[in-house]
């Protein structure tokens, strides 16, 4: 199925319920306040994967046991001792999550590097987690939900705050920037951020990258079947606020479903170099195969009225 990399010891105890937990992608924050940083408790699937000890990607809880992010997140041979998994996190300055180890990791069995297919990695858990407040998994969408074009989402994560830098796949080489500035990182206490962003038509998108980029062919595409994007064609926002292996979500019917995981992309909102996301809906059967027990959302997710 995947590259399996198993440890030697997984606790198998059910999980428990602390709070006032009602289900996948409910938080009990229930609301979503203006600015870039979140309100802890506003993202509760939302983790920091950590290797080394060190914030490497983001990930989101999808189980009491499980946990997923980017295939891209994890250099190959995986030494399982090397990663943790911090659940509840807020401010990464001020530790007030929980640290759990990492029993196993799935990479899915087409992921070749950053910038192609199969960009998506399960996790399990070294024991199951007790879900809290600031412990909530999201819900993962069944396979034939389509996210149209001009659907608003929210990516979250620790990200950069500005283009004052790029984060790019090193497989997109030909994609050249006009000028490279050092990276702008959050500030202590490095709290979460969020911000809004709206979905993008996969060929919209494959033809924004092509704009300005005269090495890239022009019959050659780069968005493929399970990659959605994000963002805005001026600039504006952009997922540099996310990191890689974080959460693209979106809010239907009071709970909220995760539509994308942060694969890759270009600079931090610049002008047709929109967010690009692995579509979680592409691999909802796949993650079924790993979780069995986990239950899919289905969901009817409506066009704005201003798509085009």
């Amino acid at each position: 199925m995947g590259l399996l990399i198993i440890a030697l010891l997984i606790i198998a105890t059910g999980p428990s319920y602390i709070g006032a937990y009602s289900g996948c992608g409910k938080p009990t924050t229930n609301r979503i306040v203006g600015g870039q940083d979140t309100v802890r408790g506003e993202f509760p699937w939302q983790l920091s994967l950590r290797k080394l000890g060190i914030h490497n990607c983001g990930g989101s809880l999808i189980d009491s046991q499980w946990a997923i992010s980017a295939a891209h997140c994890f250099a190959r041979p995986i030494f399982l001792s090397d990663y943790k998994v911090d659940l509840g996190a807020y401010q990464l300055s001020v530790p007030s999550g929980i640290v759990v180890d990492v029993a196993a990791v799935y990479l899915h069995p087409t992921f070749r590097g950053a910038g192609g297919s199969g960009d998506i990695a399960l996790i399990k858990l070294a024991k199951p987690v007790q879900f809290t407040d600031y412990i909530i998994p999201i819900c993962i969408p069944t396979p034939n939900i389509d996210f149209p074009n001009g659907v608003n989402s929210v990516v979250t994560g620790w990200g950069t705050i500005s283009q004052q830098g790029m984060k790019m796949n090193k497989a997109l080489q030909f994609i050249k920037p006009k000028k490279i500035k050092r990276a702008m990182s959050l500030p202590y206490p490095r709290t979460l951020q969020k911000v809004l962003v709206p979905t993008i038509a996969r060929a919209s998108c494959d033809q924004m990258y092509h704009i300005d980029n005269p090495t890239l062919p022009a019959n050659q595409s780069i968005i493929l079947w399970d990659m959605i994007c994000a963002g805005y064609k001026a600039g504006k926002k952009g997922s540099c606020q996310g990191d890689s292996g974080g959460p693209l979500v979106y809010h239907w019917n009071g709970s909220w479903l995760l539509a994308g995981i942060v694969s890759w992309g270009f600079g931090c909102a610049l002008p047709n170099r929109p967010g690009v996301y692995t579509s979680v809906t592409a691999y909802s059967t796949w993650i079924k195969g790993y979780v069995p027990g986990l239950q899919l959302t289905q969901a009817q997710i409506p066009a704005p009225n201003n798509s085009g």
